[in-house]
């Protein structure tokens, strides 16, 4: 995965209208597309933003959030912990892992219809800290597609460990706007850099692998070529160290 964009959080909007904003500035759709997050941004405001750029939402849900089965008002945690048994729920695998999944389809607070999906692992059905809920505003996929679609939310997941893991992303201490713009496009540059710059495209951390053991190869090279040619210590160390 690519990073495609990064932008700087401004403290004086909230992070419903900077989403609302960021919708606003997407072209407007003929197809269909998803706008894949978090349960931060699964509220009405955002999803209607959204869905008027041609996005419907596919997203996490807080288990507290509120639903309507038959009518009736209760919580996803309650309804699935007092209105749900194993014959109730469907076995959908996704990316090798085994779910049992409750499908409601119906309103929400504020949302007039949506699928809500209740998943527990296999070995851990029924248990109330297990229990994942998410959302799609697209009745119209089958519930396995709805999970797998959600999985590929995970890549970003997956670069900002890189980033921050490697990249020292969460360690800089750099103030102005410039600066840390300037910093994050050196840190674009590097991810990139280490998933092409082998001459063949593969995964960040085997191409990090393989480029600090070619600099390691070549630091080693160039003191021994020194060494040969009878290059001081103290020139050595000022080349590499000092």
């Amino acid at each position: 995965m690519f990073n495609y964009d990064v932008h700087l959080y401004d403290k004086s909007k909230s992070k419903i209208d900077y989403m609302i904003e960021l919708a606003r500035k997407l072209p407007q759709l003929s197809t269909k597309a998803y706008m894949l997050c978090d349960s931060w941004f699964t509220c009405p405001k955002i999803i209607d933003a959204f869905e008027s750029r041609g996005y419907h939402c596919i997203g996490a849900l807080k288990t507290n959030r509120i639903i309507y089965p038959c009518g009736i008002k209760t919580s996803i945690e309650n309804f699935a912990q007092n209105h749900i048994d194993i014959n109730d729920v469907d076995l959908v695998t996704v990316n090798g892992k085994d779910y049992y999944v409750y499908r409601y389809e119906g309103s929400l607070n504020d949302i007039a219809n949506a699928v809500v999906l209740m998943s527990w692992p296999v070995d851990a059905f029924k248990n109330p800290k297990a229990l994942k809920a998410f959302i799609c505003t697209d009745s119209s996929l089958d519930t396995q597609t709805i999970l797998e679609y959600y999985c590929n939310r995970w890549c970003i997941e997956v670069f900002f460990k890189q980033e921050k893991n490697s990249l020292g992303f969460d360690k800089y201490q750099i103030h102005k706007e410039k600066g840390i713009k300037r910093f994050w496009l050196l840190l674009s540059m590097a991810h990139l850099f280490f998933t092409i710059g082998t001459g063949t495209l593969t995964t960040f951390s085997n191409g990090r692998a393989i480029i600090h053991k070619s600099v390691q190869e070549d630091t080693l090279r160039f003191i021994y070529n020194s060494a040969q040619k009878g290059v001081d210590f103290s020139v050595l160390y000022d080349e590499l160290i000092a």
